[in-house]
């Protein structure tokens, strides 16, 4: 008995990232230690690791949750969000080891760093707002409910590498232009 307790309680304190999804912006906390993380690391790697094992865990965790809860997607449940910065650190890191070449030269942040702080801003930024692929996703009746809840975020992610990457390009392809002057 005892033993299934534990179980329970642990995948409920996982679902809400033992309790950050409980105070007030808890989505957003639950990203910036996805951020701090990848920040101290200086890469992605740490981060894919979690959202790996997110991905493995979350679903038991988002059930115990909605068991306990009630509600289909309960405001508590953070490792969304975990997995949705992840793999948006995730790809920038990736496109950003791959291309390279970007300067951004201010003096107490590496580009990389740069590049981890505007993702995170722009993966918020979908995520809160809801915006156009990201709120159809969680809208769309087809889909199921645990579907949905990380269905946005991981679109959200998507569309912040997209924007990421588009910046990057551009500073290039402006750099590049510079130089040929």
């Amino acid at each position: 008995m005892s033993k299934m307790v534990f179980s329970k309680d642990f995948n409920i304190r996982l679902a809400t990232l033992f309790s950050i999804g409980k105070i007030p912006g808890g989505g957003t906390w639950a990203s910036l230690i996805i951020l701090l993380i990848a920040l101290y690391d200086q890469s992605a790697e740490t981060v894919s690791f979690i959202v790996f094992l997110t991905l493995i865990l979350g679903p038991r965790a988002y059930e115990r949750l909605v068991n306990n809860s009630k509600m289909e997607d309960p405001k508590e449940y953070v490792l969304d969000e975990v997995i949705g910065m992840g793999i948006s650190l995730t790809g920038v890191y990736i496109f950003y080891s791959v291309i390279g070449g970007f300067e951004f030269n201010i003096n107490f942040l590496t580009n990389i760093d740069i590049l981890f702080i505007l993702t995170f801003i722009i993966f918020r930024f979908f995520d809160i707002s809801k915006i156009g692929l990201v709120g159809w996703v969680e809208r769309n009746p087809s889909l199921k409910p645990y579907n949905k809840v990380i269905g946005d975020d991981i679109m959200a992610a998507i569309l912040a590498i997209l924007v990421v990457i588009i910046f990057l390009s551009v500073n290039l392809w402006i750099l590049q232009w510079e130089l040929e002057l």
